[in-house]
C-alpha cells in the first residue's frame, strides 16, 4: 500500500478500510425483455386473481353437473401414512380393498357406482385397519341415497331409494365422511394433599440411581449370599 503512505502527504484524517466487509456486488439490470441473450428472467404473475375467479367458477359448473353425487369425489377409506416417522397419523387412502368391501356386503363391481373407491392393489395388513374401514362403510351404507339409473323406469330395483327419500337429498360440499383427528382432552381434577407432598424431583433421582446401580447391587448381594456360606462351612 504504498499510496497510503506516502512522503509530504498529511494522514491525520485517512482510516484503514475495514475489509472484513462483504464486497458490493449488486445487479441491477433486470431482464424484462425477451432478449437473445437472456431470453427475459422475469416471471410475472397478474393473472393470478383471474385464474382464482376461473377455479371457482368451474367448481359451481362441476358441482350443479354432478347432482347430487358429492362434489369432491367418492368415499376414501382411512390408512396410515408410510415409514416409522409418520405411520401414526391417519390419511385418506386411494381406495377400499376387496377384502373390506365383502366384509361390508358390497360388490366390489357396483361399488363405484354408488360412490365407494375401490383399491385393487392394497391389501389389509391389520385387524384395526380392517375393522375401522368396514365400520366406515357401514355408516356410509346407511345414509346412502340411491337414485334409479333412468329416472323413467316404472318399477324401481330393490336397491333404489323411495322417492321421499330422494327428495331430502342434498349434495355433499367437502370430502365425503372428512377424517377427523381426535383431540386430545385434558380431564380436570382437584389436587389433593398427596399430590402436594410429592417430591418429584426426588422421585426422579432415586429412580435413575435404582436404574444405575442394579448391577453393583446384584454382585453385592451375590457376595453377600457367598460370604454367609463361606461362614456357615467354618462354623462347622
Amino acid at each position: 500500500y504504498r499510496h497510503l503512505a506516502q512522503p509530504g502527504v498529511d494522514q491525520a484524517g485517512f482510516s484503514m478500510p475495514n475489509f472484513r466487509l462483504q464486497i458490493p456486488n449488486n445487479h441491477f439490470h433486470k431482464h424484462w425483455h425477451d432478449q437473445s441473450a437472456h431470453k427475459g428472467r422475469i416471471v410475472t404473475w397478474h393473472n393470478q386473481a383471474a385464474r382464482k375467479h376461473r377455479r371457482r367458477e368451474n367448481r359451481l359448473v362441476k358441482a350443479q353437473r354432478v347432482f347430487p353425487r358429492p362434489v369432491n369425489g367418492m368415499l376414501r377409506p382411512v390408512v396410515h401414512c408410510q415409514t416409522i416417522r409418520y405411520n401414526s397419523k391417519k390419511r385418506a387412502g386411494k381406495g377400499f380393498t376387496l377384502t373390506e368391501l365383502k366384509e361390508a356386503g358390497v360388490n366390489k363391481r357396483e361399488a363405484r357406482g354408488i360412490g365407494i373407491s375401490v383399491d385393487y392393489r392394497r391389501k389389509n395388513r391389520s385387524e384395526g385397519g380392517l375393522r375401522e374401514n368396514v365400520a366406515r362403510l357401514a355408516a356410509y351404507k346407511s345414509n346412502l341415497i340411491v337414485f334409479p339409473k333412468k329416472m323413467n323406469r316404472k318399477k324401481p330395483q330393490a336397491t333404489d331409494s323411495s322417492k321421499a327419500e330422494q327428495s331430502k337429498a342434498e349434495q355433499v360440499v367437502g370430502d365425503v365422511m372428512p377424517i377427523v383427528k381426535p383431540k386430545p382432552g385434558v380431564v380436570p381434577y382437584k389436587i389433593t394433599k398427596a399430590d402436594t407432598d410429592k417430591k418429584v424431583f426426588f422421585t426422579l433421582r432415586v429412580a435413575r440411581s435404582d436404574a444405575k446401580l442394579v448391577g453393583k447391587r446384584e454382585v453385592r448381594a451375590k457376595k453377600a449370599v457367598a460370604d454367609a456360606a463361606e461362614k456357615a462351612k467354618t462354623a462347622l
